[in-house]
């Protein structure tokens, strides 16, 4: 086993043992706006409830809300233990990607560096037409973290292209039009693909309206790949079980 391997299973286990479902390894060269001093980056992932995603097509997403809050507290906890660890057992420079650092010290540094890019980098998954990481396993229902590190690591493979191939789930029911009928690739910015501030200002007016108990994500649950994790094949069979 060499150096990378070694580094990789060492913090790979020990972000499992804190409660990581997903972990991913990747190189961030020539990705724009990456610190120098942190080539690597290590992604982590957590599973949303299954019973949480099914209230979606609910008029009360509180279970969901709530679910998406707790899972971020969680995974900032991870990232951070991962970074205090990397630079106290392992002996390299590590820069957990946390809430307050992306909200306060690195303003833009979420933008600039997406944990969904070093999903894709990692080969974990990659970019649907409603600009959600897509998982093989978990469909679009990964909430993730990224740490930063320097550390030599055995990368993954990157996906460069959708492989949604002809599928328009999420497009169709988009309920304000933000997803475009183009696919994702790596060359591609956003903008070309996913239009965020439409999708935002839903969500926000969504929040508004129902005093905080309603987001939206429905393209999310449309994935069939999200579908798959659910157990359930069609939207009529998730609204059956509700």
């Amino acid at each position: 086993m060499n150096l990378e391997e070694k580094n990789s299973r060492e913090i790979e286990e020990f972000l499992k043992s804190k409660g990581a479902e997903v972990v991913g390894f990747a190189s961030l060269e020539g990705i724009k706006n990456v610190p120098k001093e942190y080539p690597n980056s290590i992604l982590i992932g957590i599973p949303i409830e299954k019973e949480a995603l099914k209230t979606i097509y609910t008029d009360d997403q509180s279970i969901y809300v709530e679910s998406m809050k707790s899972l971020a507290l969680k995974l900032n906890d991870i990232v951070l233990e991962g970074e205090d660890y990397i630079k106290e057992h392992m002996n390299y420079n590590a820069l957990a990607m946390s809430r307050e650092r992306v909200a306060k010290d690195f303003e833009g540094l979420a933008s600039k560096i997406p944990h969904k890019t070093t999903g894709t980098r990692s080969g974990l998954g990659w970019i649907g037409r409603c600009a959600l990481l897509i998982s093989p396993k978990y469909g679009a229902a990964l909430r993730l973290s990224t740490i930063l590190t320097d550390m030599p690591i055995k990368v993954g493979t990157p996906i460069d292209d959708s492989l949604c191939d002809d599928c328009t789930e999420c497009q169709d029911i988009c309920p304000v039009n933000a997803i475009n009928d183009v696919k994702w690739d790596s060359r591609k910015e956003r903008e070309e693909y996913f239009d965020a501030e439409k999708c935002f200002e839903f969500i926000k007016s969504e929040m508004q309206r129902t005093h905080g108990k309603s987001l939206c994500a429905k393209c999310g649950l449309a994935c069939p790949y999200t579908k798959e994790y659910l157990g359930i094949k069609t939207d009529r069979d998730l609204i059956k079980e509700i």
